[in-house]
């Protein structure tokens, strides 16, 4: 449970601000290098890095890796998850199925202080999730 006027220490980690932090030097980038806060994603959201870094960006397969293994991230497998994978499907999966990874790790860690992401299809949990943007982070 989060303690008022206290800043989360571990959150849960969505494709958005991971991209964002590692591709731009902006706000996301100084928030994952921050060194405040203990950030946690799923396999699905890292194998997603993989794939926009290298088509999208143009990093080498090597690039990518050396970056994705210097990430302060932990990374959680779907065997992790997947028990609560319908639930997140029940929640989520109408509006993005792509952020059903996300949610079911969001159900299955119980004392997570939220998700940070700026992806406007985490509204549909904001009452049962706190959705940090990043500027909350800062």
């Amino acid at each position: 449970m989060i303690l008022m006027g206290k800043k989360p220490l571990f959150l849960l980690m969505d494709t958005t601000v991971l991209y964002s932090g590692l591709v731009y030097r902006g706000l996301e980038n100084k928030v994952l290098l921050s060194g405040n806060y203990i950030f946690i994603t799923t396999e699905f959201t890292i194998a997603e890095i993989y794939r926009l870094l290298t088509a999208k960006v143009g990093f080498s397969k090597e690039e990518t890796l050396k970056l994705i293994r210097s990430l302060p991230v932990l990374v959680v497998d779907y065997d992790f998850i997947k028990g609560r994978w319908d639930d997140a499907d029940s929640l989520m999966g109408s509006r993005d199925k792509s952020d059903i990874p996300l949610i079911a790790l969001a159900l299955t860690i119980e004392n997570h202080d939220g998700i940070w992401s700026t992806d406007k299809d985490f509204i549909v949990v904001k009452d049962k999730f706190k959705i940090w943007k990043t500027r909350e982070l800062l």
